[in-house]
């Protein structure tokens, strides 16, 4: 398994979801504040301003939906 990395915000309720997901089946993950410098890395990982977005390795995943369910695939 790669790093698990999720670019977040204060303000943002879909990357709360994410992270309680990620609580929820024990993953250890890093967070990079994207209200501040990390706003730069979302748009050159994702190619977009939304966040979250979660690296796993070298894989982007974007959309919280989408992300919970492919952390769910595969680890739950």
């Amino acid at each position: 398994m790669g790093e698990i990395r999720l670019y977040t915000g204060t303000y943002c309720p879909y990357c709360r979801r994410v992270e309680r997901e990620l609580e929820r089946l024990g993953l250890s993950y890093e967070t990079v504040d994207a209200d501040a410098d990390g706003r730069q890395e979302v748009i050159r990982l994702s190619g977009q301003r939304a966040i979250p977005v979660l690296t796993i390795g070298d894989e982007v995943l974007v959309d919280s939906t989408n992300i919970i369910r492919e952390l769910r695939r595969r680890y739950a």
